[in-house]
């Protein structure tokens, strides 16, 4: 058997290959030239799991929507490995899954009829609707009787994952032991921070011109010189905004009545707490140039004209325990989680009555299910 490490590495690495069907790529409509002969003339069955069989045509979806998702091809010897990593990967993942929907069903954990419906709905809306998804299986030579079951082992991981993990438990010592040997890493560092608002005046030059081209059928020079004009005007305009900002009037009331963003004006021009790079490098530096309680100069950025007030900063600093306990205690939660499904599925398929059929023994699966066949 390989590894805890190398089968969380590809449970993981899996979970992104199965990811893919129902997602982006599973509409494609590319031809079959990326299917070899080899795999045209394989037999219809990948293998048998405690007398259940697993159809080839399962395994030959997921094949192609993962050298589709992974770009591999076969004309470089690096390109043949990985896909013979693929092949190995997805067989092997083909067997875990079929594993724990028998040990869902040997535990009576039955899928309610809503449920299931649910899950299936949500496969077609990724599909993009009824008619995308009825194209994907005739494309696949699935039913959907035959899809529903790749449904049903989805829903089926989800219910195991929760029964496997409902004895996990990490304690606040366990939190804290871990935020005190990482809390110097950078997942755990907050950036500089300001909390601040803005008053736009909107001014794009193109829509301008756009504007005054239809109400004043302008062009050329004319029409640049217009736009010059207006574009001066708006920035007046901001200009007076600030000094009354800067003068004392209430800056959320300004924002209420002058401004020209609609998603802030609302709200007094708020614009929550924030980093660097979360706006316009020139709005982001003249934000983070202020300090609390002063109102900035006028900032022009491909949006128009902004006057800025920042309330207040937050230095960079580590996060404290008590900020950074949700995410340790979910990653630590979540090691457990893996290693104690990677614990289970090796023990299962050690259990187990498996049989690979020998053209889809790829890889480590030649030794490892030989010894599997004679042994069961």
């Amino acid at each position: 058997m390989r590894s805890v490490q190398v089968w969380f590495n590809r449970i993981a690495g899996l979970v992104i290959i199965f990811a893919v069907v129902g997602s982006s790529f599973s509409c494609t409509r590319s031809t079959s030239s990326q299917t070899s002969s080899t795999e045209a003339a394989l037999p219809p069955i990948v293998a048998t799991v405690n007398n259940q069989t697993i159809p080839t045509k399962l395994y030959q979806m997921y094949l192609k929507n993962g050298r589709e998702a992974l770009g591999l091809g076969e004309k470089t010897e690096a390109g043949r490995t990985k896909i013979d990593q693929l092949r190995e990967g997805i067989v092997s993942e083909l067997i875990d899954r079929t594993l724990v929907a028998q040990e869902a069903q040997r535990r009576g954990l039955s899928i309610p009829a809503d449920k299931l419906a649910a899950a299936e709905q949500r496969s077609i809306n990724q599909f993009g609707g009824e008619a995308k998804y009825d194209e994907y299986l005739a494309q696949h030579h699935l039913s959907h009787d035959e899809y529903r079951e790749v449904v049903k082992w989805e829903v089926y991981g989800e219910m195991m994952r929760g029964e496997l993990s409902k004895d996990i438990s990490v304690s606040d010592g366990e939190v804290k032991e871990y935020y005190e040997a990482h809390k110097g890493d950078a997942k755990f560092q907050l950036p500089e921070r300001v909390t601040a608002s803005h008053v736009l005046v909107a001014a794009r030059p193109n829509l301008i011109a756009q504007q005054l081209k239809q109400e004043k059928n302008l062009d050329g020079e004319a029409l640049a010189a217009a736009v010059r004009v207006e574009m001066d005007q708006r920035r007046k305009r901001a200009e007076d905004l600030r000094r009354k900002a800067e003068g004392g009037a209430d800056f959320a009331s300004l924002a209420r009545q002058s401004s020209d963003d609609p998603g802030t004006r609302p709200r007094g021009g708020d614009l929550g707490t924030f980093g660097r790079e979360s706006h316009p490098k020139v709005f982001d530096d003249a934000a983070f140039a202020l300090t609390p309680g002063k109102v900035s100069q006028v900032v022009q950025t491909d949006y128009g004209f902004h006057v800025i007030k920042v309330f207040a900063r937050e230095p960079a600093r580590a996060q404290t325990l008590a900020e950074a306990t949700p995410e340790v205690r979910n990653a630590l939660l979540g090691k457990r989680e893996a290693e104690k499904l990677t614990n289970w599925l090796k023990e299962a398929r050690r259990k187990a009555s498996i049989h690979v059929n020998e053209p889809f023994r790829f890889g480590s699966l030649k030794t490892e299910f030989a010894q599997l066949g004679s042994s069961h």
